[in-house]
Order: structure tokens, then sequence, then C-alpha cells
């Protein structure tokens, strides 16, 4: 098709995507109706791309191959040409990845296209193109919300293209499409019908001339200004002998009422003058969806016909063009030439003749292909399963054993590698079967363990408690327990895991597994004496395998952190990774489990050599478990360990992964932190949001949460409100691993009516049996700063350095200068190290009291001391000061082109969306103490 009337949407999208290298990723979703030219004009933004020295993956969505999980991707990874050993070995590893079955596959799947897509993006700008991304398969689609969440800062650009009308609805089309517009820029871009001028362009090398205006006319008419529909009414009028041509102009040769096109008559007429041979091949061919050469036999069985008839058919319809081998890298027929697979030349063409079949006819030629396939599987040839379950699904009759096993057989398949479609088989397979069918347990299992791994935890949930209410006890019951329990509880449902857990643990003999997952459970709702109870029979019942100890080990991990008994934390952490053995993968479930659990309780050095083996194990290609977990803990010793920039950079990529992934818990932990950092550097516009989330049900992370909110509610001027929250939640769980915390925040507001000196006491006795040295250094800086105590405060230093604990370290030393004048040093140190993190309050704050103390000021270098760059925040005040891009552009000596790409990385960076937010934030910045 001619690129022609689609200038200015060209303009539009390479426009959004040129400020990619400097600005991270953009998405641009394209939309239209079935041949309004959606392709056409991603082939010739790609084309415009590449010719700028761009990279291309191109990822084309395809109906006939939606349920070969990965299979797309898979083919356009495999077709990558790497211009180094590097790459080419990432993108082994990606195929790899996509092309395996094992269970842990989808998170493997996910860091090898993630590393592959890094290393593209890292020699120049990278742009994915995924046409018809509705047509992909679901796992695919999981997977990109997954990698491109992950890569939100990479010089990346992502071209989509979605029909406006979808005759079935892709929910992970539009999660994928949901993230993009959260995560990153979402350009949407909808292309509208062509003029009958635009549709004179296209048609022109279809009549071999241009057709004048009555023509075009009738054929913008007829096509609904539709370009796809125009060329193939054009064609089927030449055809038909009623154009004359008159010169360089093609005109009607009869009256336009004498026109019976229609545009499906238009589609349906490329097949119907073939003859009665093509049209049974080609009705065969729309259900088949694809065929190589070597099952011309099958394409006979479905179409009813000798093999001689359906070959001679079959060369036919190859030589009208109507079916096709792949052209090599044609983004709209990706099919591989090895392999000699033919198809439709255009998708239209296969649903027009697949619609005109009628859905009784449909039933019975998916059977005949179901039939000869599930023959060759009963041999014991290797047949394609999932094909086979597709005509199966499209045939069978309600209660057909054989049919379910098919189905039920293609989930467990697909389980490990695509649980998205596992899911869907197992659906299918319980609609034919009923509620009440034998078996129906089993497939309600195997859909919530699918639906777990596929991160869609609320269906999950309800699938699997209705598999439990069925299944007998045993293994498979204990199974889907465990997947439920996971479920609702990265659904921050507490109260229903413990109901769950409680029936399970009721019924027969739990495994270890179960056991520790349930005094986890119980200490996350605040019963902590059960929860230690349970956790000792945890720990003393047998494990069955070294799996299930590792899992015991984590989770016990963690009850033993929410005890405050952080010495067996750490014990229990070394005890999983010892019984992980030779198993990467095992291995590396236990150092991300333990290393975000010690990361949340301040053992820094512990958590940074776990994180450290566990990044190590993943770059030497390790089956990437756990992101979300460790993700976090990089976070979280970013923060501890006084880099908060690169924190608050990885804050947004990190976040949006917990999304994706519906960690809610993980999510409340990461609120807390980024609260916690904006606060002290007076972003307190960016800490409002973070402020106004609800309080995690987790108990230990509400405790954390609440401690942060308390920071930004004092800041923001509201001490009393602050006072209320800690105080309301040290009597509802001060024994918590964060009621040092809680405590100290208390007793730095100095509260009316609270008694100071009782509550230090509190907070000594508190401290008494805790060996964190997070806690440790909060109540020696607590106790020093309210006694005036520079002997606590040097331990407080003492104990922050050797914990890792950058900014406690700063504050006790800034105190130790308020209350020793022969400190001066450590204030030095507190004051550039303020700086450094952008907490200019307390850097202010030791500035004052060095020159008191006669002590130079150390120059304030502004490079590093925030989020922003000396040039970006140039530009960003500017903005505050109300000037237009080209004001901004003429004042810098800078093109507006180059001020855009400033604004879109401020805007990234403040998470703001606007001028208007940006100025605010700005303000309240420069308000701050």
């Amino acid at each position: 098709m001619p690129f022609a009337g689609r200038a200015a949407e060209l303009s539009q999208v390479l426009d959004a995507v040129l400020p990619v290298p400097t600005g991270g990723l953009v998405a641009v979703a394209v939309s239209g109706e079935a041949g309004i030219g959606r392709s056409r004009l991603l082939v010739e933004a790609t084309d415009r791309l590449r010719s700028r020295g761009w990279r291309v993956l191109a990822v084309p969505g395809d109906r006939l191959q939606r349920r070969i999980p990965y299979g797309t991707l898979a083919a356009a990874v495999r077709a990558l040409q790497p211009d180094n050993a590097y790459t080419d070995g990432l993108r082994a590893e990606t195929v790899a990845a996509l092309e395996a079955g094992s269970g842990s596959d989808f998170a493997r799947a996910c860091a090898t296209t993630t590393r592959l897509l890094a290393a593209l993006s890292a020699a120049g700008p990278l742009v994915v193109v995924a046409d018809d991304v509705a047509d992909l398969d679901e796992d695919c689609l999981t997977l990109f919300t997954v990698v491109l969440s992950r890569l939100a800062p990479a010089p990346l650009a992502v071209l989509l293209s979605t029909r406006s009308h979808l005759a079935e609805p892709s929910p992970a089309a539009e999660e994928l499409l949901a993230r993009l517009a959260e995560g990153a820029e979402l350009v949407p871009l909808e292309l509208g019908v062509l003029t009958p001028e635009q549709i004179a362009d296209v048609v022109t090398p279809a009549l071999g001339g241009r057709p004048d205006d009555t023509l075009a006319a009738q054929l913008h008419l007829r096509a609904d200004g539709n370009p796809f529909f125009a060329i193939e009414i054009a064609r089927s009028l030449a055809g038909s002998g009623l154009l004359t041509r008159a010169g360089d102009a093609v005109r009607l040769d009869v009256p336009p009422d004498r026109i019976r096109l229609d545009r499906r008559d238009a589609v349906l007429r490329r097949v119907v003058p073939l003859g009665p041979a093509c049209r049974e091949v080609a009705r065969a061919l729309a259900v088949l969806r694809t065929v190589d050469l070597a099952r011309i036999g099958l394409v006979a069985q479905v179409a009813d016909l000798p093999e001689p008839a359906v070959a001679a058919a079959f060369d036919e319809l190859v030589r009208a063009g109507v079916a096709v081998a792949s052209p090599g890298d044609n983004p709209t027929v990706a099919v591989r030439d090895e392999q000699r697979r033919y198809r439709f030349a255009h998708p239209i063409v296969a649903e027009a003749l697949y619609d005109d079949i009628g859905p009784a006819q449909r039933r019975q030629l998916h059977g005949r292909a179901a039939r000869p396939l599930a023959a060759a599987r009963s041999r014991g040839e290797p047949v394609d399963l999932l094909d086979l379950a597709r005509h199966v699904s499209e045939s069978a009759e309600p209660a057909d054993a054989d049919a379910v096993m098919v189905l039920a057989d293609a989930a467990r398949s697909a389980l490990g590698s695509a649980p998205e479609t596992a899911a869907g088989l197992c659906e299918r397979a319980l609609s034919l079967l009923g509620p009440d069918g034998e078996g129906a347990a089993g497939l309600l299992s195997l859909r919530c363990r699918a639906l777990a791994r596929a991160s869609r935890p609320a269906e999950a949930a309800a699938c699997g408690r209705e598999a439990l209410g069925l299944l007998p006890p045993g293994p498979e019951r204990y199974r889907t327990g465990t997947a439920v329990i996971s479920s609702l509880f990265l659904l921050d449902r507490i109260g229903e895991v413990i109901e769950v857990a409680d029936a399970l643990v009721a019924t027969g003999d739990p495994p270890a597994a179960l056991l520790a997952q349930r005094a986890v459970m119980l200490a996350f709702a605040g019963r902590l004496d059960e929860a230690a109870e349970q956790g000792a029979l945890a720990e003393s019942a047998v494990t069955a395998s070294p799996a299930e100890d590792v899992v015991v080990c984590g989770q016990l991990a963690m009850l033993t952190s929410m005890l405050g008994r952080h010495e067996r934390t750490v014990a229990l952490g070394d005890r999983a990774v010892r019984a992980s053995g030779g198993s990467a993968t095992l291995r590396l479930q236990a150092l991300a489990v333990s290393a975000s659990t010690e990361a949340l309780a301040g053992l820094v050095t512990v958590a940074s050599g776990r994180l450290r083996e566990a990044t190590d194990l993943v770059d030497g290609g390790a089956t990437q478990l756990f992101p979300g977990e460790l993700a976090l803990t990089r976070v979280v010793l970013d923060w501890l360990g006084g880099r908060w920039d690169q924190a608050l950079e990885s804050v947004r990529p990190v976040g949006a992964e917990l999304a994706v992934r519906r960690e809610a818990t993980l999510a409340g932990a990461l609120a807390a932190v980024e609260l916690e950092m904006r606060t002290w550097r007076g972003e307190l516009t960016l800490a409002a949001a973070l402020a106004d989330r609800s309080v995690p049900r987790v108990l230990n992370l509400a405790g954390l949460y609440i401690w942060a909110l308390a920071g930004y509610r004092a800041a923001a001027g509201d001490p009393g409100g602050a006072a209320t929250v800690l105080r309301a939640e040290l009597d509802r769980a001060g024994d918590t691993p964060y009621g040092c915390l809680l405590l100290s925040r208390l007793i730095e507001l100095e509260p009316a009516g609270e008694d100071i000196d009782g509550l230090v006491k509190d907070l000594v006795r508190m401290a008494a049996t805790s060996v964190s040295p997070w806690s440790l250094t909060v109540v020696h800086r607590t106790v020093g700063g309210v006694r005036a105590d520079p002997q606590a405060l040097r331990e407080a230093v003492t104990g922050a350095r050797a914990g890792g604990l950058t900014f406690e370290c700063a504050r006790a030393q800034l105190l130790l200068g308020e209350h020793d004048e022969g400190d001066g040093a450590a204030l030095v140190d507190a004051y550039r190290t303020f700086g450094r993190l952008g907490a200019h309050g307390l850097r202010r704050r030791a500035g004052r009291r060095l020159q008191e103390l006669g002590i130079k000021v150390p120059r304030a270098r502004r490079g590093g001391d925030g989020l922003l760059t000396e040039s970006e925040e140039r530009v960003a005040r500017l903005v505050q000061q109300g000037m237009r891009n080209r004001e901004i552009a003429a004042a810098l000596h800078y093109s507006p082109r180059s001020v855009e790409v400033y604004l879109t990385r401020i805007y990234a960076k403040l998470r703001v969306a606007s001028r208007l937010e940006l100025a605010r934030v700005l303000d309240a910045m420069d308000r701050s103490p």
C-alpha cells in the first residue's frame, strides 16, 4: 500500500519518539479500524528511524500465533543480528528462555529480555514495534508489561498499534497500555478516514492511473475512506471491465449506481473468482490459520477434497496472491521462510473468509482439523499440543472427556512458560466439563496456579478458594492453598490469608512450608505470640526437599525479623542459602528473600552482601526470581546507605514493576522509603501524594509507613497530627521492629503533655534486646540529643558508620557538633553529607552551627545535591517564572527542541505532568526550612 495521506501523523510519531535518547522511554499507540493504515504508518516510521541509525525489534501481533507462547517474540529475537559477541550471547539466552519449558521460565524470560533490550539500547536508540498489539499472545504482553517498566530510563521507543474495536477484549494489552501511561510517556494517535483526494493517491498504482473525481468519490464512499478496502474495490472494478483509461486518468465506464461492491464483497471477490476448489481450500486455510507444504494432507482432510485437487488449488491461491509465504522481515507477514509456511496475504482476508463460514460449519471444520492431529498424538508422533488444543476448544461438545484431557494437558505444558495461556485453556476445559464434572477440582487448582504465576492474584485467589472447597486433603490441596495464600497476601487481605491457612492446617498433616507461611501471616496480623509458637513448629518440622527448606527458612527469617530477633534472621538467611545446595535458582530465591528482609530491618552490611551475590548470579545467567524483592532491596540499601539520588531514580521503575505484579505489600514499603526521603529534601508537594496512601495492613510495614508519615506531617506544619499517629501506632504495636523509630520520632517532636524523660526510658528499655545497628543508632542519637550526652552521640556515630547508615551517621554528627564544640570535623562531614543527599534544611542547620563555631563552611556543590542537574534546574526555574519554551530557548541559547527534551526529563524526575505542577513543586522546595 503506498504511503499517502498520513504525513501529519508520521510527523506526530517522529516528534514523539526522537527525544528518546535523552528523555527515556516513550510509547506511541496508533489506533484505528482494520485497513485504515496503522501498519503502513508504523512501517514508514520504522524506516525513517532505521535510516537515522536506530535499532529495530519488530514483534507483530498475529491472531494465527496467539496460542503459541512467545512465538512471535522468539522469532523476532532470533532474527536479530547484533553487532557484537556480547549482545549476540544475550540474544541466544533470550531465545532459549522464550522457548524453554521449566516452571521458572516467565521470570527468566523477563530477565533475559530486559538485559537484551538494555544492551541493544545502550549502543544507540532502540524502537520496539508491535503492530496489532492485542493479537500478541497474553504471555508476551505480560512480559512486555514487566520488562518495559524496568527500562523506563532507557533510550527506548515503543510503537504500538491496535484496532479501535476488538472482537474479543485483550485485558493483557489494556494492562500494558495502562502501565505505559503510568510509568512512561504514552502518546495516543487515532487514525481517521482519508479524504477522496488521498484515496485517489492510494489507489493509483492498483489502477495504473489516477482516478477521476467521480471514481475517487465512489471509491471513497464505498470504502468509507478506508485505504485497504479502497484498493480492493479498485482491483475488483479493474478486473470486471467497468473502468476506462483516458490519458493518465481512469474513469467509470458505467453509471455509479450500477456498482454493487461494498467492503466485504471486495475482499471475498479475491477468492470467489478462483473456483470452488480454491474456495474450499481457502476456507480450510482460514481455519488452520497457517500451513506448511508438509501439511497439505491435513488441508485436504479439512477441505474434504482429494490431495491432488488441494495441491492444485493451493498453488492457484499462491499465484493469485491470496496465500503468501514469508517475504523475510515484512512486518505484516511474520512467517519463517525455512519452514515454507503459508497464510493469507492480509489478516482482513482471513477474517472475512472465517466469518463467512458460519458458526456451525466452523465447528465442523475445526473438528476435521482436530481429529487427525489427535490421532497422530495417540500414535506418539510429534504434534503441536497448543495447536491441537485450539481446534479442540473450537469444536468440542460439552462433557467431551477427551477434549477436556487435551486442554488440561496443553495447560500443564504451558504452565511454566506461558501461564496466561494455561489459565485460558483451563477456563475452556471447565466450561466443557461443567462445575460438577469429575476433574473440576484439578482444573480449578491448575488455573489458580497459572493465574498466580501470571500476576493476577485476585482471580487466582477466587479460583483457588473454589478449588479448595472441592479438593481432598493431600499435596495438591496444599499446593493450591499456598498459591491462594500468596495471592491474598499480595492483595493485602491478611485476614483472609489466615482464614485459608487455618483451614489447611486443621486438615491432614500440613507441610513445613505451610506452617511457616501461617506463622508469618499471624505476625503480620499482630498475633505475635501465636506467630512465635507456630514458627517453632515450622522450624522443627521435617522438610520434604531443599526447595521447601529454602521456603521455610525464608519465611522464618521474616518472622524473626518482625519479632526483633535479628541474629536469628541472619542465621536463617544463611541456612536458606546453604539449603539451596548447587541449585542457582534456589540460591537466588534464598538470597532475594533474605536480602529484602534484612534490608528492611536495617541490616545493611549483611543485606548488601546478599544483594551482590544475587546480582552476580543473575548476571551469570541464573533465572531472575523475585525481581520485586531484589529491586526493593536495592532502593532500601541506597536510601540507608546515603545514595538518595540513585534511590529516587529507581523508585519510579521499581514502583511500576511492583504495580504490574500487584505486590501491594512491597509497594507499601517502597512508598514509606520514598516519603521519608522526599520529606527530608523538602519536596513536600511530591511527598503529599505519598502521604495520602492507605496505611499497609501488614503490621511491621504499617509501622515503617506511619513513621515516615509522621515525619511528613511534622514538616508540613502539623506536629500535633504527627504525634497523634505515632502514639496510636505505638499503643497498637509498639513492640514491632520499628517501635524504636516510632518512639524516637515522638520524642523529637516533644509533644505537649508527654513525659519526655519517661519516653526516653521506654526507648532504652525497648532497645535492650535489639541487635539491629539501625535501632541502636537511633536510640543512642535520641538519648544523646535529649540528655546532651556527647558520649551517647559518639556511640551513635560509631554504630551508624559500622552499620552503613549514612544519613543516621550525619544526623548524629550534627547533634554531636551542636553539643560538643570540639567536634567541628564531625559537623563538617554532616554538612557535606546533607548537601549530597539534598537534605538542605539539615545542611543549613549544620552551616549555621559551623558559623557559630567560627569554622569555615564548605562550599555547597550543586551538581549532585538533588535530582536535577544544573542545566535542568536552570530550565525549571525559568518555567517557575512563567516563561514559555521559546523564551527559555532564547534566554539560554538552546533550541526549542532542547528545552522540550529538558522538560521531559524534569517532569519524569520530579513526577509532575504539567508546568503548573512543576512551579508548585519548586515553590514548595523554596519554602522548606
